[in-house]
């Protein structure tokens, strides 16, 4: 089914309207952050990668995950990746204080909590609750 097919359905998730371009133009520029741009194909395959490593740390359909970080190509990747995989996503504003964000944890239950290096200073990565991880895709995941 084409890109414009899926748009004119009922309902199509955006992963799979993303699947769907990768797959007719992967040249074609996707996304545009600063100075840095992705095509379809590799926009594609690193929301792939998220959603595999979503699975591959055992978070199930249905379960949630939280994302506190500034916009960048790697908070797109990351939500899109967890609706890929069925995940639900909880955005957490990295203006909260760490109390506010503490309360908006408990309350999505995030099996995982995605942060940026700017936002986990001023939050206190130690308050925070489950599995700390960076949203860089070049940086190691940091467990907490």
């Amino acid at each position: 089914m084409s890109a414009a097919d899926l748009w004119n359905g009922n309902f199509t998730p955006l992963p799979a309207i993303l699947a769907a371009h990768a797959a007719e133009r992967p040249e074609a520029i996707a996304v545009v952050n600063d100075n840095r741009s992705l095509n379809y194909r590799d926009f594609n395959a690193l929301v792939d990668q998220v959603a595999a490593s979503l699975q591959r740390d055992g978070v199930l359909p249905g379960q949630t995950i939280a994302i506190c970080a500034a916009t960048s190509t790697e908070y797109l990747a990351t939500f899109l990746g967890a609706l890929r995989a069925g995940v639900a996503v909880a955005p957490l504003a990295p203006s909260s204080t760490p109390g506010q964000l503490l309360t908006m944890l408990e309350d999505c239950a995030a099996r995982i909590v995605f942060v940026d290096h700017d936002t986990v200073r001023p939050a206190g990565a130690d308050a925070m609750h489950g599995k700390l991880v960076n949203s860089s895709v070049e940086t190691p995941l940091l467990s907490g």
